[in-house]
């Protein structure tokens, strides 16, 4: 019985500590600072870009230029230079927040997320670190963005 309670205590402490760092990452999307590549240090675009170059360019192309990917609907090319113009000229955030939240089963990137997070390990600091990636990732597709 002991056991088991002690087991219940490790998870809701797993459990809270994801809560909290879901929480820090979305309030970091939500950042009325960070609305366009120019306020973006070049480090964090940087960074990005590593891992874009890693996880997304199979799909997406180099530097977001028309790769295999195309839209469910039209069938035409992805071309991620122009997603925020897309989108109104706002980073549809919530769009990237379903990639590490929603797992649905037809969603296109479940794959590359799953990936991240399998190249990062178990345990909450790699879920921490795989999160940090799609980020950067954001913050690249941000500095690409066609003027």
């Amino acid at each position: 019985m002991e056991q088991m309670t002690v087991n219940a205590r490790a998870r809701r402490r797993r459990c809270a500590i994801g809560v909290i760092a879901t929480a820090l990452l979305i309030s970091c999307w939500f950042d009325p600072s960070c609305t366009g590549a120019q306020d973006l240090p070049s480090s964090t675009a940087g960074q990005g870009r590593i891992w874009y170059d890693k996880y997304c360019t199979p799909c997406h192309g180099v530097g977001g230029a028309p790769g295999s990917s195309v839209f469910a609907t039209s069938k035409q090319p992805v071309d991620l230079r122009t997603y925020v113009q897309r989108h109104g000229g706002k980073f549809p955030t919530g769009d990237w927040l379903m990639v590490v939240v929603a797992k649905p089963p037809l969603n296109p990137h479940t794959e590359g997320w799953e990936r991240i997070r399998y190249d990062e390990g178990s345990g909450t600091n790699a879920e921490i670190a795989a999160r940090g990636k799609v980020r950067w990732i954001a913050d690249y597709v941000l500095s690409i963005q066609a003027k």
